[in-house]
């Protein structure tokens, strides 16, 4: 009689330090209430051991990996394969295996792209009007511009996963002098794109503030890696905004606004996304990309602020 073993799949969580992560908890409720028979650990790994851990995950048979810092670079030489938005931002966020291969994937860009799709103006300039009827100023406004500043690697990230018109997405250079590459994935980031990935690869990606200042091109989304300084802050205060743009900060702490940002905020009349916002899409699409489900953004939204207090 052959006997086939039924395996629950599991996800290892591995980074340094591990301690006050939110992942396994977010993930397992998140597998509860939708019904999906997974389980989720979370594993602190010494630096010099992360090779030996990621190849016993491997060799166990597990079916995915959350990947912290500071191991998201040093996985990619030991996967089979990664995606487009993981070699443009350098990095992997989660892996998982067919069982066959494993798959290496950075969900910042699906992350970002779904906030911005739920988080748009309707293209209905007023009730029972729409966008061919509407002013000139109210479509362009309506269909906004994502500006995403000093980060040509998140600009590129976000393109590849954005079903809207990618030409949406400015990446813009708030320095005065020429721009000089130095990490792998910034490099990566201004490589020209195949024309099979959906990016126009005559697209400039990557160009001044001061070239489109005088162009009345509306940014809807403002998208910055860290907090900008005071030289950053004067150059995108010539740009022009949306009347309900909103700005999110994109940074693996959830950086909060320092008291500068805050005031370019208040008086462009910018909206700032709250970090978990952004950290619950994320997670949903990490926890998407392991099961192929769907979760509850809401869910996870409130599990993250249950765990992390806020």
């Amino acid at each position: 009689m052959t006997i086939t073993r039924v395996l629950q799949p599991h996800v290892c969580c591995v980074g340094n330090p591990v301690a006050g992560n939110p992942t396994q908890f977010v993930m397992y409720r998140a597998a509860q209430a939708a019904g999906v028979d997974w389980r989720f650990f979370t594993s602190q790994v010494s630096p010099n051991l992360f090779e030996t851990a990621f190849r016993g995950i491997q060799a166990l048979g597990l079916d995915g990996v959350a990947v912290f810092d500071p191991f998201q670079s040093a996985a990619i030489p030991l996967l089979d394969s990664v995606t487009e938005s993981a070699l443009a931002l350098g990095k992997v966020n989660v892996a998982r295996s067919d069982r066959n291969s494993w798959l290496g994937d950075n969900t910042l860009g699906a992350a970002i792209s779904k906030l911005v799709q739920t988080s748009s103006p309707a293209p209905l300039s007023s009730a029972g009007q729409d966008a061919s009827s509407a002013p000139s100023d109210a479509v362009a406004e309506s269909k906004g511009f994502i500006a995403v500043i000093d980060s040509p690697a998140i600009a590129k990230a976000i393109q590849l996963a954005s079903p809207f018109d990618k030409s949406r997405v400015l990446s813009l250079c708030t320095e005065t002098q020429n721009v000089s590459i130095d990490s792998p994935s910034e490099s990566i980031a201004n490589q020209p794109l195949e024309s099979t990935s959906g990016v126009d690869p005559g697209h400039d990606l990557y160009q001044p503030v001061d070239l489109i200042v005088d162009s009345r091109q509306p940014i809807q989304f403002l998208i910055l890696e860290t907090a900008p300084t005071q030289l950053q802050l004067r150059k995108l205060s010539s740009l022009t905004w949306a009347s309900n743009a909103k700005c999110m900060m994109v940074h693996p702490s959830a950086e909060r606004p320092n008291r500068l940002l805050k005031g370019f905020l208040a008086e462009a009349s910018i909206e700032l996304f709250e970090p978990v916002e952004l950290m619950a899409y994320q997670a949903a699409a990490d926890f998407h990309f392991w099961t192929g489900v769907d979760p509850s953004v809401d869910l996870i939204r409130d599990s993250l602020e249950e765990y992390l207090q806020w």
